[in-house]
């Protein structure tokens, strides 16, 4: 079924204006929301680093100059491709992204190229690549540091031609296209040892744009937190519109191995654990709790253990206190919890609490 777009007034005769229907507003608006979240302004941050990549992405905007965007993984090198897109001249062009890694080499010029029908045995009809896809706008070749050699060279030729050939066809396709790419390998390292053209390395690197680790701008992490949040928070399932103090400098003390990308997963699992209106330490993930950073120095109090061991004690005697109070009836107290009957009885089992234990 096609939904209709347009509306006209035939009442009105040929010059009649055309009226937009709801539908057509709602899509309007998303695509304007989409777009405007990928601004430069709208990347999260306010460390003199990411007020440095902004810069450098809007001076970057208005040239069609290749760019390689490098980083961790995690750090939202994607995130930077689409703010330059979104910022340039191309905005109203698509944005296509193909992750080079993972590609397989027997696939990955198809995935770029195309294909014509027959060029090989599952080729049933003809088919576009990304260059294609992205003519008139952007591409973002994501990790083109895993790209196969064969490939780099038809690449280096695509950004120095802007035309190429489908697979298993002869007529010449040129594009107009943008080409991001992105890496979280040192290329220079790699060109010494032979695992990328040399002569391609120095097509991509006309422009630099480096995303830095979280570590470096850790600044940026009650920032992000709250951004995560805020996101969750439009969702029914989560409770937790806040995080409290103490699991804040928890998590701004963390050094995040993993990044942004792990940050996000971070705050997305205690949402889900969490059944009170802030996150607390214990929701935390063990990786965070595990850190060198002493329980006394997230509370303010005075104990000398480790957190993760703090953590546990304040769970048991969490439980401890609400089964008393239920009776220990589990259902009552998995309730007062907000937790599962089934969690709770593995909690029992994992902190050795029977009925017999009491604390004083």
């Amino acid at each position: 079924m096609t939904a209709t777009i347009f509306a006209v007034d035939d009442d009105r005769g040929p010059g009649a204006e055309v009226k937009m229907i709801p539908q057509q507003k709602a899509i309007i608006k998303l695509r304007s929301d989409v777009q405007e979240a990928h601004a430069p302004e709208h990347l999260v941050g306010s460390s003199p680093a990411m007020e440095q990549l902004r810069h450098l992405i809007r001076r970057a905007a208005s040239s069609d100059a290749t760019v390689l965007v490098v980083g961790e993984s995690g750090t939202g090198k994607e995130l930077v491709a689409r703010a330059l897109h979104d910022a340039s001249l191309r905005a109203k062009g698509p944005f296509v992204d193909v992750n080079s890694a993972a590609l397989t080499e027997t696939l990955i010029e198809s995935a770029f190229f195309g294909h014509e029908r027959g060029a090989f045995t599952t080729a049933i009809s003809r088919q576009r690549g990304k260059f294609e896809q992205a003519d008139g706008g952007t591409l973002f070749l994501d990790e083109i540091g895993d790209m196969p050699l064969s490939t780099q060279a038809k690449i280096l030729r695509v950004l120095q031609e802007r035309s190429f050939e489908r697979v298993g066809g002869e007529a010449k396709i040129s594009v107009d296209v943008r080409v991001i790419c992105a890496t979280n390998r040192n290329l220079e390292e790699s060109v010494r040892k032979g695992s990328f053209r040399v002569d391609l390395f120095y097509r991509v690197n006309m422009l630099v744009m480096e995303v830095p680790p979280l570590r470096e701008h850790k600044a940026d992490i009650p920032e992000l937190v709250r951004y995560f949040l805020s996101r969750a928070g439009r969702l029914d399932n989560c409770r937790a519109q806040d995080i409290s103090a103490a699991a804040l400098e928890l998590v701004s003390r963390h050094d995040w191995p993993g990044n942004i990308r792990e940050l996000k997963n971070a705050i997305e699992r205690s949402l889900i654990l969490c059944n009170e209106d802030k996150i607390q330490p214990f929701h935390l993930p063990p990786a965070v709790l595990r850190g060198p950073v002493r329980f006394a120095q997230a509370t303010g109090g005075r104990t000398s253990k480790t957190l993760l061991a703090a953590v546990r004690q304040l769970e048991r005697s969490m439980i401890l206190s609400t089964l008393e109070k239920c009776r220990w009836e589990r259902g009552e107290a998995a309730r007062v919890l907000g937790v599962t009957r089934r969690v709770l009885s593995y909690k029992m089992q994992n902190l050795e609490i029977e009925k017999s234990v009491r604390e004083h």
